[in-house]
């Protein structure tokens, strides 16, 4: 792997901000350099360095779906190639391609997310999803008019940038700590969450979306997630354990006897979702599942 390589690798798995579809287009682009850098190379020699370097950004972030669905993608398209030029050539084109779909399917989200939206309504959401902000945008230039409420999500904060976003577009927005958030959501109107990835056992997103849903359900408020099917994990994948975040962002001069834990994500179950919002509409648990067993999984991607 060369160094360019490695240090934007090392700069994607550091970025504890971004959400999915970003670090998924960052991922795409690593991908498309090194396709394009090794123009001697037999098909053999750049399906071993793409394995190699796709399973680095998997591991970069273990609970995003879309790198393995990017890297599957890349993976079975060189199975197809006869040709060194038409192997690299044909990841070049998979990755622009996963990157053109990223952006046709949110804004195909945003339409169905606008029916949802109450008029005058409170819409609370947590962590920072492109995909509910690009909803959000669409409902204020559609003249829908609600107040957004954003949990803060410590530690890395990522809550404060989807507020300030959201406020430069002109929507009415309140940043409230995680805590507050949970509470709040059983006093909302509707409840939006984007997703790391998608599987049969639950949805796997920011850390506090549980508790979230759990309140939300106890008021009967209508949670959905918005979430294409990029980030549905592959049926057969089984993610890498959770990284545990250095406990110097929640306390940074803890005393001894004192252990912290720092986890990101938490898992969500689906029939505590009203529905998963995709870029085909509204669909219910029982319709996700199929659409995940028409999915395949490239060997390469069966086993760490």
């Amino acid at each position: 792997m060369d160094r360019y390589t490695t240090q934007a690798i090392a700069a994607i798995a550091e970025d504890s901000v971004s959400g999915a579809v970003e670090i998924a287009e960052k991922a795409a682009e690593v991908i498309q350099r090194l396709a394009r850098s090794e123009q001697a190379a037999p098909i053999d020699e750049l399906r071993r360095s793409m394995i190699e370097v796709g399973w680095a950004l998997i591991r970069a972030h273990p609970t995003m779906a879309p790198l393995v669905n990017l890297v599957n993608a890349v993976l079975w398209k060189l199975d197809e190639a006869d040709a060194p030029e038409r192997a690299r050539h044909g990841v070049v084109e998979t990755c622009s391609d996963f990157k053109r779909r990223l952006r046709v399917h949110e804004a195909a989200i945003a339409e169905t997310a606008l029916r949802l939206i109450p008029e005058d309504g409170q819409v609370l959401t947590n962590g920072r999803s492109t995909t509910v902000r690009a909803a959000l945008r669409h409902a204020q230039r559609a003249g829908r008019r609600f107040r957004a409420v954003c949990a803060e999500g410590r530690p890395a904060c990522e809550g404060r940038s989807l507020a300030a976003e959201l406020a430069a577009s002109g929507i009415h927005v309140t940043l409230v700590i995680d805590a507050l958030a949970v509470v709040l959501a059983g006093q909302s109107q509707l409840v939006l969450v984007g997703a790391d990835y998608l599987s049969g056992q639950g949805l796997v997103n920011k850390v506090g979306t549980y508790g979230i849903a759990l309140s939300a359900a106890a008021a009967d408020v209508p949670m959905y997630a918005l979430c294409g099917s990029e980030k549905f994990l592959p049926p057969g994948y089984v993610p890498p354990a959770q990284a545990h975040w250095p406990a110097e962002q929640v306390w940074a001069d803890a005393p001894p006897g004192v252990a912290i834990t720092n986890l990101y994500f938490d898992r969500t179950p689906l029939s505590a979702l009203a529905g998963i919002v995709t870029e085909q509409g509204v669909q219910p648990a029982a319709g996700i599942e199929a659409w995940l067993a028409a999915t395949r999984l490239h060997p390469a991607l069966q086993q760490a």
